[in-house]
């Protein structure tokens, strides 16, 4: 059988459950606060591209560049694109979609490069 409380630790009890509930609620907010943080375009960016999305707009135009005079053919592709920009919407997502599983490849090759040194 439980013994009945006197009526100061019923009290002390009752406050300790409210600060605990106070923690808690706090708690809550902190973490409601963090998740909208970290769903912000910029994180969830850093969180994919982690590498690519470090660097400033010189570094992507570099990285273009470098692109374009490794791989010719992609460049001569992107010329053919913009040729008929307003015609070609599906041909633009395509492209898109390429590149982006293109770099998603990249950055998986990288880690796992990184892994096994």
């Amino acid at each position: 059988m439980k013994k009945s409380l006197s009526a100061t630790e019923r009290a002390v009890q009752i406050e300790l459950l409210r600060a605990r509930a106070a923690i808690e609620r706090h708690s809550l907010t902190n973490s409601l606060g963090n998740l909208g943080q970290s769903l912000k375009p910029g994180a969830v960016m850093h969180a994919v591209f982690p590498r690519l999305s470090s660097k400033s707009a010189t570094g992507w135009l570099l990285q273009v560049f470098k692109l374009t005079r490794q791989y010719p053919l992609l460049a001569s592709s992107a010329s053919a694109l913009l040729t008929g920009v307003g015609k070609r919407k599906r041909l633009w997502k395509i492209a898109a979609g390429l590149l982006l599983s293109w770099q998603l490849a990249q950055v998986m090759k990288d880690k796992g490069s990184r892994r096994s040194d």
